[in-house]
Order: structure tokens, then C-alpha cells, then sequence
């Protein structure tokens, strides 16, 4: 066992597959499952799916549990067997949305080159691709809605925070570059994100190439920060 826990036999994409496995909501995996099982799980996801769509389109104050039956294609009576409340959907949709936005990070760190992911800093669009996604939208959704909604805060904030405690515990793992320095991690990551937010929401009014500028300015920051460059405590 090495700095911080990492294993030197553990590869990239060992790794990945373990973390993805703990961010994995609840009765959506059907490997090695009967027919009857497969087929709830499906249901599931379709559920899942649907209120995604309805999140994005029609925002949460509109979206229901009627609706969401409806985009999904089934009886309100067949997701309350699967969703007893709205809020037993909402939970299920911040565990899903989080596990589909690092399913996407995760697989494209697999698939980089060291070279890439050290010198080139691909991670930064990878972690832009994940982010321009139906599931993430529906994340922020929630996210704005639960700063005046006090039923869905108490729902939101508690499960986002461990998700993202879970997420930075285990794909640091995937970054052996960062093993020396735990807190420099959690700090550009949460940069990468917060930044990548923020371009996110401006996306539809700043130019593309002012949009590629940020990119690439916070992955000189981050290497910055990773080589030992930025005074943190400054």
C-alpha cells in the first residue's frame, strides 16, 4: 500500500471500475439477475429517465409524479411500486445524475495516455463533456431549486455532500499524480468544477472561443497548483 492508499498493481482502469461501482444507486444493476429483476431494473431507469427529462424541460416547482408516468410511458400505480413518494424519486435522481456524470468522467480518464492527462490536461474536457448533459442539467436543477425549497434541501444537500465526498475519496485514485498532495486534489477539483459550472451556465451567451480560453487558462492553473506553483495559503 502506497501514499494515501494507492496500490501500485491497481491500474487506471481497476480503479475507475471500483469507484464507479460504489457511486452504483441502488437496484439499478441487473448483472447476474433473473428475468424479473432485469426487467424492474429497466423500469427503473426509464423512471429515472423520464424525470430527468421533466427536470430539464419543465424545471421541479412543475415537475409530478403524473408527469413523469406519463414521459415514462407507464401507470402512476407501476412507479409508486418502484417510488413510493416523489421524494423517494428525487433521492434515487441526485444518486442517479451524479453516478451518470462520473460514468462519463471516469470512462474518458480510462481511456487517456499519461502524457494526455498529465502534460495536456484532457481531463478538463472530459470533465466539460460531462457535464453538458441532460443528467447534469437535471442536477443543477435541483441544485437552484433546493436553495428556496427547505423539503428539498433536507433531501439535496446531505445526499450531494456524501456523493461528492465518496466521488473525491475514490477517483483521486485515478490521478496518481496528485498522491503526493490529498487537500490539492479536493481544491482543484472543486476549482474544476465550480468554474466549469459557471462556463456552463454562460454557455449560451459567451463566444466558443472565449469558452475554450477559460478551459485551457484553468488547466494551466490546475498543473500550476499540481507542480507546487500556486501558494495555497496565499
Amino acid at each position: 500500500m502506497g501514499v494515501l492508499g494507492f496500490r501500485g498493481t491497481d491500474s487506471v482502469d481497476e480503479i475507475s471500475i471500483r469507484a464507479l461501482a460504489l457511486l452504483e444507486p441502488e437496484g439499478l444493476d441487473a448483472e447476474g439477475q433473473g428475468w424479473q429483476q432485469r426487467k424492474s431494473v429497466q423500469t427503473r431507469i426509464a423512471i429515472l429517465d423520464a424525470a430527468i427529462d421533466c427536470l430539464q424541460t419543465h424545471g421541479y416547482g412543475r415537475t409530478t409524479t403524473q408527469l413523469i408516468a406519463e414521459i415514462a410511458g407507464i401507470s402512476r400505480g407501476a412507479m409508486l411500486h418502484h417510488y413510493a413518494t416523489k421524494q423517494d424519486l428525487i433521492a434515487s435522481v441526485i444518486d442517479y445524475t451524479v453516478y451518470k456524470r462520473w460514468e462519463i468522467f471516469l470512462d474518458g480518464i480510462r481511456a487517456l495516455k499519461d502524457p494526455a492527462r498529465i502534460q495536456k490536461m484532457a481531463g478538463i474536457e472530459i470533465s466539460w463533456n460531462s457535464l453538458q448533459t441532460p443528467e447534469y442539467a437535471a442536477y443543477l436543477e435541483l441544485a437552484i431549486a433546493a436553495r428556496t425549497d427547505p423539503n428539498l434541501a433536507k433531501i439535496f444537500l446531505p445526499r450531494a455532500r456524501r456523493l461528492d465526498q465518496t466521488a473525491l475519496a475514490e477517483t483521486i485514485r485515478a490521478f496518481p499524480e496528485w498522491a503526493h498532495d490529498l487537500e490539492g486534489y479536493a481544491l482543484a477539483m472543486d476549482y474544476a468544477t465550480a468554474t466549469l459550472s459557471g462556463l456552463l451556465i454562460n454557455r449560451d451567451t459567451w463566444p466558443e472561443s472565449s469558452q475554450r480560453e477559460v478551459r485551457a487558462f484553468l488547466g494551466k492553473t490546475i498543473a500550476m497548483l499540481r507542480h507546487g506553483d500556486l501558494n495555497r495559503a496565499a
